[in-house]
């Protein structure tokens, strides 16, 4: 089947964004592992990004169970006018305390339940002995603004730690450590919710067979990372507080698509001292990037990982060529007979006409893939009508430019939807099949060569997504995994 056949031809196409390149692998905590933007589907008036790290955490991960890192800054970017520049960050870092440090254990008693006297006589919150809190900060230029602070939920030790109720993973409301962990607050007229936590892994492939000498298919295809948990960081903001202009997005003021992409980043230096400690030093130097997913995996070479993982979006155009002239459709041709790579070049000239927005004589190969990944493409709403490739922004002192990120129109796209393949890459909600759109279009769906789906046959299955924010899924508990 198409599934079995494809996934064993090219295994890095897999995982959205786990330890996809050899540097951020083996830094868990800053590896970067999905970033999602979308339409609160209850309220359209409302955008949710969410980031998530620290991939593949057995919930059992015990005595010390995944934590953000203090040392790593996380940070949500927002262009809101193409030059490839973010005009506005979410940033937001932690802080870490040992309530009860004379002791090994994660939890003293049940977390956030009555009064139990715990093991050492602690009660309350303070039963949580190793305790997150955060501060998320919103930059606009040069302006900081403290939008609020709060607890990092804790992990889902298992049913004797964890107060009844605290956590469901299959409840579609959220458990009570959920809800209680969801701060809301309205900051220089902007309605806000955040959460930051442990959730359920939402991102669905079948690890398991591929990498056992790419044995897909020996067995029904199977979501290996079901069950596995991740680190999420929520944040859910009004629409028109990320706008260009502060306006209702609306394409007649050319204000209604922002492209985003995640970054963590790590002090340039660190000294370790003999007993233990440690100091960071210097400026802050970004160690992991993502926008749209499944680009450093299945676009780029082993040797342009990590350079991209350091990269700002405003240099890609060195990337240019991996994006044009992708490796991925070779392999799907060899072993599925989807069409001809070269072939699929010809016919993306054909049928896409790029003059108007200066891209047809500075793109040679797939420009179907160019426009999708870097500019925005108006078959998804996601290009901003009347701007061009190295064009003047209205209004502003500056060019619309090529770069990769994630893209969304903040009105949405009922001519895409219509397809039947979700929303992405008009933004990416928790369910979209991303490997599933993104295979199809590198088969040549977008020019119409390719008019079936191309699956990797894996499908979420058993998640849990949340009714309303933070969306993800409770975590699944350590004790009975």
């Amino acid at each position: 089947m198409l599934s079995v056949l494809l996934l064993a031809a090219s295994p890095n196409v897999l995982a959205s964004s786990h330890r996809e390149a050899p540097a951020i692998s083996r830094d868990p905590s800053a590896d970067i592992t999905d970033f999602y933007m979308f339409r609160n589907p209850n309220d359209t008036s409302k955008v949710v990004f969410i980031m998530n790290v620290l991939p593949l955490q057995a919930p059992y991960s015990g005595p010390n169970f995944h934590n953000f890192d203090d040392d790593v800054l996380y940070q949500i970017h927002i262009d809101n006018e193409g030059d490839g520049q973010e005009d506005i960050t979410f940033q937001f870092q932690t802080n870490t305390t040992y309530n009860i440090p004379d002791t090994f254990l994660y939890n003293d008693g049940v977390a956030f339940g009555v009064g139990n006297g715990g093991v050492q006589g602690v009660d309350g919150i303070e039963d949580i002995n190793i305790a997150q809190t955060y501060t998320l900060t919103r930059v606009d230029g040069s302006t900081s603004t403290v939008i609020g602070q709060g607890d990092v939920a804790p992990a889902n030790v298992g049913p004797r730690s964890m107060i009844v109720g605290g956590y469901d993973p299959t409840d579609a409301a959220g458990g009570i450590i959920t809800t209680t962990h969801t701060y809301n607050t309205t900051v220089g007229g902007a309605d806000y919710s955040y959460f930051a936590g442990p959730r359920q892994e939402e991102f669905y492939v079948d690890l398991a067979h591929t990498f056992d000498l790419l044995g897909v298919g020996v067995t029904a295809n199977t979501n290996s990372l079901y069950g596995f948990n991740v680190h999420s960081i929520a944040i859910e903001v009004d629409a028109d507080s990320l706008t260009r202009d502060g306006l209702a997005p609306s394409s007649g003021r050319q204000n209604d698509v922002i492209a985003a992409w995640s970054t963590t980043s790590r002090r340039a230096l660190t000294v370790r001292r003999a007993d233990a400690s440690h100091k960071d030093r210097g400026e802050w130097v970004q160690v992991s990037r993502l926008g749209m997913p499944l680009v450093n995996e299945a676009v780029l070479p082993i040797s342009e990982k990590d350079i991209f993982n350091a990269s700002h979006p405003s240099d890609d155009l060195q990337f240019l060529s991996w994006v044009a002239e992708p490796l991925l459709p070779i392999y799907m041709n060899a072993v599925l007979g989807t069409p001809d790579a070269n072939q699929l070049e010809v016919e993306a000239d054909a049928a896409l006409d790029l003059t108007a927005i200066g891209l047809e004589t500075a793109v040679t190969g797939r420009e179907d893939l160019v426009v999708a990944f870097l500019t925005g493409y108006s078959g998804f709403c996601t290009m901003p009508g009347g701007y061009s490739f190295g064009g003047p922004i209205s209004g502003e002192n500056k060019n619309f430019s090529a770069f990769e990120a994630l893209r969304i129109n903040l009105n949405g796209c009922t001519s895409w939807t219509a397809n039947g393949l979700g929303e992405f890459p008009n933004g990416r909600f928790i369910t979209d099949d991303v490997v599933d759109v993104e295979l199809t279009a590198l088969a040549g769906f977008l020019v119409g060569s390719y008019s079936s789906l191309v699956s990797d046959g894996v499908s979420n299955t058993g998640l849990t997504v949340l009714d309303d924010f933070p969306f993800m899924g409770d975590p699944w508990p350590g004790a009975t995994y």
